[in-house]
């Protein structure tokens, strides 16, 4: 009997030793995982955009505020100027490097370290924003940009807009083509070899440039952004005919641009943080683009008597349509393979789109436009 009950309390000893080891080593599990889930990670995102350009720097920390607030401060995004690390032009470089870790951006900054990439800002006669979100979630477009930003190890998110812009400011009226050729007009892009295709004579400028080009005479015309920036910086000063709508920029996609590594080593729910931050911020923008161009838009109209808001003629848009897919052929016959698997996605896309688009949006705003009571 007592042999019996020193075995039973050897065993029992036993099994609670073995109990408070697994025990401690479940709390260290525990204590480590919640440590790792507690460590702050502090990263750098370079903006496109400096402080003097409405809206978009603050969104940037928006991004970044939103970021913090929901990983409870785990993840902390110091958001910089241009040129403060590295000269804007390098960011890509920076970012794939690992010098800084984000950059907020656009596409077509890149293009000419890969021209595919023309295609995840907007194209000539592409995608409107809702057609480009379809586009990325619904039919591909997210995959074909990650691979493009694969060869340079980032990862991108669709994180804000630019929203709709204009044709652009002319010192003359455009009643035909023939009022386009020979121009010389400022703009960027695939869209300055469509305009050349029509006679016009497309040059490179920055704002100050600008200006003094219009004001001398040796500009005919120019396209910057839309009304919210350019009746920030006086445009409207210096030509008097606004001309819409934008057959090149009917929306703008602003990107957030990850390097890989990083962004593979965080946790899982951070990583979904970051990509669920950044689309908020990607429809948030839309909005806000939306909003300050009416604004600006009215402003224009209402206080500037000098501003003649028009519509591009039936022919010239046409003409542009045309050149623009003469253009957008040719960067497909010479583009490498995943340059043509993304134009051909596009193009197969934007045609099951388009029909949507026009027996929904299009006729409807046009019913709009009819001369009926409302309100």
């Amino acid at each position: 009997m007592e042999r019996k009950s020193s075995t039973q309390r050897r065993n029992f000893l036993l099994g609670a030793t073995a109990s408070a080891a697994a025990a401690i080593s479940i709390g260290t599990q525990t204590h480590q995982t919640a440590k790792a889930q507690s460590a702050e990670s502090r990263w750098r995102m370079v903006s496109r955009w400096d402080k003097t350009f409405p809206d978009q720097l603050a969104a940037g920390q928006r991004l970044a505020d939103r970021i913090a607030a929901m990983s409870r401060g785990r993840l902390v995004i110091e958001v910089l100027p241009p040129d403060t690390v590295v000269p804007f032009s390098e960011t890509l470089k920076a970012v794939s490097s690992g010098t800084v870790e984000m950059s907020r951006s656009l596409a077509y900054d890149w293009r000419t370290q890969s021209p595919v990439l023309e295609f995840f800002f907007v194209v000539p006669y592409g995608f409107t924003q809702n057609e480009m979100s379809a586009w990325l979630h619904y039919f591909g477009g997210q995959k074909l940009w990650d691979e493009a930003y694969a060869l340079f190890g980032v990862k991108p998110f669709p994180a804000g807009s630019l929203g709709a812009q204009s044709f652009g400011w002319f010192r003359n009226e455009i009643n035909t083509l023939n009022d386009l050729k020979g121009m010389r007009f400022r703009t960027t892009g695939v869209a300055a070899d469509v305009i050349s295709k029509l006679g016009v004579r497309p040059v490179s400028m920055d704002l100050e440039e600008i200006r003094q080009a219009m004001l001398s005479g040796k500009l005919g015309g120019f396209e910057f952004v839309g009304p919210l920036v350019d009746l920030h910086y006086g445009l409207q000063k210096i030509a008097p005919y606004y001309y819409f709508p934008s057959y090149n920029q009917p929306s703008g996609l602003v990107e957030l641009v990850v390097n890989q590594a990083e962004y593979e080593a965080l946790p899982t729910d951070l990583q979904q943080i970051v990509a669920i931050a950044a689309q908020a911020e990607y429809d948030q923008g839309f909005a806000e683009a939306n909003a300050g161009n009416a604004r600006a838009l009215q402003t224009l109209i209402r206080d500037y008597n000098n501003v003649q808001v028009r519509q591009l003629p039936p022919d010239v848009m046409k003409a542009l349509g045309n050149a623009s897919g003469e253009v957008i052929s040719e960067m497909r016959s010479r583009g490498d393979r995943l340059t043509k698997r993304t134009i051909d996605s596009f193009l197969s896309t934007r045609q099951v789109l388009m029909q949507w688009s026009q027996v929904t949006e299009q006729s409807f705003l046009t019913a709009r436009t009819l001369p009926f009571t409302y309100g």
